[in-house]
């Protein structure tokens, strides 16, 4: 159960709002391949770095090799409660973008602070990928943990992270494969997309986070008892 516990963080963590904020700006600015290119390359290089060294550290400490680890419900809990204020931050913020809708930004008014760091190159999106995976969102401390658990060698270890992260990434990915093989038909998907996210990231995102949040509240008093 663990494994399919680990795909399914993984999953979740994929709609980490930081990580699809980042990859939606991307896509609006010229060249996103070049650019979700050279993020992601910045951001597999620290999350698979830092989770394998967090993975092999743990497997060598006394939190995982008990029976009853005692990281796992202190851990279970905290991140759910996380999730579940991060929750509640979406939940408000979509309420305000309904109650007050922003009108389309006139184009006129130009990029966003953001878009004009990211369009002065790649290698500002590497730099980016480094410095927001740093710390990747609450849930992949959760599956580095499970993953320690498992008590596999170290080249287990690494190729289990990095599919994790793979997994993590794969809003970014899938674009890239979708430039690759159809560039024009994936540059209008692509739009369509930011202006759905526009409009019901907040709500998805909100509905996600709160349902991994009372799973691991869940799975914190299971292993409690």
């Amino acid at each position: 159960m663990t494994n399919v516990e680990i795909l399914l963080l993984a999953i979740a963590s994929a709609f980490w709002p930081l990580l699809i904020a980042v990859t939606v700006i991307a896509l609006r600015c010229p060249n996103p391949p070049r650019l979700l290119s050279f993020f992601l390359a910045g951001s597999l290089l620290t999350t698979i770095s830092i989770g394998v060294a967090i993975v092999l550290l743990l497997g060598d400490s006394d939190l995982v090799d008990r029976s009853r680890p005692p990281l796992d419900p202190i851990l279970d809990f905290t991140v759910g409660g996380l999730m579940l204020l991060v929750a509640g931050v979406l939940a408000r913020a979509q309420a305000q973008v309904d109650a007050h809708p922003k009108p389309p930004k006139p184009a006129a008014a130009g990029p966003s602070r953001t878009e004009r760091a990211l369009e002065r190159g790649a290698p500002l999106a590497f730099v980016l990928g480094i410095v927001l995976n740093v710390l990747p969102g609450f849930l992949p401390f959760v599956a580095l943990k499970d993953i320690a658990e498992l008590n596999t060698g170290t080249a287990e270890v690494i190729l289990i992270v990095a599919c994790f992260y793979l997994v993590m990434f794969a809003f970014v990915e899938v674009p890239l494969v979708g430039y690759v093989l159809a560039p024009e038909r994936t540059s209008v998907l692509t739009n369509e997309l930011n202006a759905w996210v526009s409009a019901n990231g907040r709500r998805v995102g909100s509905w996600a986070a709160a349902a991994v949040g009372v799973y691991l509240i869940v799975r914190g008093i299971v292993a409690v008892l």
